[in-house]
């Protein structure tokens, strides 16, 4: 079993191998750099020749067959019903030797993640408030459109000048489908079928929330690390304490998300 477990790696690892530079997809778009494989796809940087601008093109991962085809219609039906100009557009999706393809705007600028780690740049609890206050008025577009993001993590939220931009739709659904798999932050002990609702985006942000938070926090001690909870490491105002806890499901969760902006509202101009 191990020795088949290990063969069957190699292949996927194999048949999953990025294209080249310069490779041209379809006759229309030319590869200029591997972006990254993920769950259900492989992402590309492209120039599109019809329009002559770089374009994102995502691949359905060959490993996945028919669920990695699967997940890609998901994205664009997603995608293509979405018009908020901080999400990506989609502009087309195609079959091209075997393999299934789907073409979106390409989004500039820097993730959170980018300035958290890369650029050492640290959020005061207040700039982490009106940060998430502003990318929680693009998630509840989401949901009100009924969808469910089911991804909000600090690589998949970009700042591009004064603009918040929301990427990377692979798992997203319609609010009450069965999630394409268990959301990143998602704790509870929730069966394969589990279906996505909001409230799943919200305990994300939640999370979102903290990797922010910890930008610049300085532990005391090795024995601090392992005993502390971020409770008694962080010093937060009582407001910003408890709206984590509702997100995080300590206490009663908020019920939609516009109801969590009210209380950021609050805070911001109490």
């Amino acid at each position: 079993m191990k020795l088949f477990a290990y063969w069957r790696s190699v292949y996927e690892a194999w048949i999953d191998y990025p294209k080249r530079e310069g490779a041209v997809i379809a006759g229309q778009y030319r590869i200029l750099r591997f972006l990254g494989i993920g769950s259900y796809g492989l992402t590309y940087v492209c120039v599109d020749a019809d329009s002559g601008r770089e374009v994102v093109l995502k691949q359905a991962k060959p490993s996945k067959r028919a669920a990695g085809r699967q997940a890609l219609r998901r994205e664009a039906d997603v995608l293509t019903r979405l018009r908020h100009p901080s999400i990506p557009q989609w502009l087309a999706s195609f079959e091209y030797n075997n393999g299934a393809y789907m073409a979106t705007e390409l989004v500039r600028g820097q993730t959170v993640e980018d300035f958290i780690f890369e650029r050492g740049v640290v959020f005061s609890e207040l700039e982490t408030l009106r940060f998430v206050r502003r990318l929680v008025d693009i998630v509840a577009y989401v949901h009100e459109q009924g969808f469910v993001h089911s991804d909000i993590r600090i690589p998949n939220v970009i700042l591009n000048d004064d603009r918040i931009h929301l990427i990377d739709f692979g798992l997203a659904c319609r609010i009450g489908e069965p999630a394409l798999r268990k959301t990143a932050f998602d704790s509870s002990a929730a069966a394969p079928n589990k279906s996505a609702e909001p409230a799943d985006d919200l305990y994300a942000i939640g999370h979102f929330m903290l990797f922010m938070l910890y930008s610049g926090f300085e532990p005391r001690s090795s024995e601090a690390v392992r005993d502390a909870s971020w409770e008694n490491e962080l010093t937060l105002s009582p407001a910003t304490r408890r709206m984590l806890r509702k997100l995080l499901r300590i206490d009663s969760p908020y019920s939609n998300t516009r109801q969590f902006a009210r209380d950021v509202d609050l805070s911001l101009n109490g």
